[in-house]
Order: structure tokens, then C-alpha cells, then sequence
């Protein structure tokens, strides 16, 4: 498995509140229009989301990888030598533009994970950069 080499970076904002952290995500899409946002929760969990364009009225396509409490997800930061699952997210948005969000409360980040996994899809590809599972996501 490949290594990753450096941390990632700070977070650009730290949030504790769904709402929020929601409208930071959707935020970063409205400022960036192309790139990226990494939310991060600790040292081991985080989703990164890549942004592909806005979706109806506000909304935001994109695709996604995330490390939750799953042993595989876990297993995953700990063999490719990360810090952080933080630096999954970075290696996974690689030459994009990228927003780092983070939140200290254990409960909003996975309630924001749900939210967004209730649309997601797949076709069972895993990203090489990150060596997670790639979503299809719809914020």
C-alpha cells in the first residue's frame, strides 16, 4: 500500500453544529465552484467530497470517500501510515482545490455522514488515491 508522505494541513474551520457543518460544505462548493472539502472528526474519521457541480435548487453532486468506525475504513488509514484519516481525504482530492473543515463532536459528524450516504451509489470502484470505496453523492 502506498504511504502517505506528509500531515494534512489544519482545518481552514472547526464546527460543532449539523447545520453548520451542512452549510459549510454547500459553502465551500459556492466559493471554491470546483475542488473539494475534507470534514474531518479526530484522527480517525473524515469524508472528503469532490465537487462536480450544484444539483437543483442549492444542491451539490459530487462523489465521495469516507472512513467511519468500519474495520476495513480503519484498517485502510492505519496501512497506508496515517496520522490522521485526514490525509486519506488530502491524498484522495490531490491537485484540487481543497476546503478542511473539522468538528471536535463525535455524534454531528456522523449525523452529517448518514445524511449524505442516504443518497449515495456505487459501482464498487475504489479510489487508488485514497484506497477507499468512491460514492456518488447528492448534497
Amino acid at each position: 500500500p502506498k504511504e502517505t508522505p506528509m500531515p494534512a494541513p489544519d482545518p481552514n474551520t472547526v464546527i460543532n453544529n449539523i447545520k453548520s457543518l451542512h452549510e459549510a460544505v454547500l459553502g465551500a462548493f459556492y466559493i471554491l465552484r470546483k475542488g473539494g472539502v475534507v470534514i474531518s472528526c479526530g484522527n480517525k474519521y473524515m469524508m472528503a467530497i469532490e465537487f462536480d457541480g450544484p444539483h437543483g435548487n442549492g444542491g451539490v453532486n459530487g462523489e465521495m470517500v469516507y472512513a467511519d468506525k468500519d474495520r476495513n475504513a480503519q484498517s485502510v488509514v492505519r496501512k497506508r501510515g496515517c496520522q490522521r484519516a485526514t490525509e486519506l481525504g488530502r491524498n484522495f482530492l490531490a491537485g484540487e482545490t481543497t476546503h478542511y473543515i473539522d468538528t471536535t463532536d463525535e455524534h454531528i459528524f456522523f449525523r452529517l455522514l448518514d445524511t449524505y450516504c442516504q443518497g449515495k451509489s456505487t459501482q464498487g470502484y475504489i479510489d487508488m488515491k485514497s484506497g477507499l470505496k468512491l460514492y456518488n453523492v447528492r448534497i
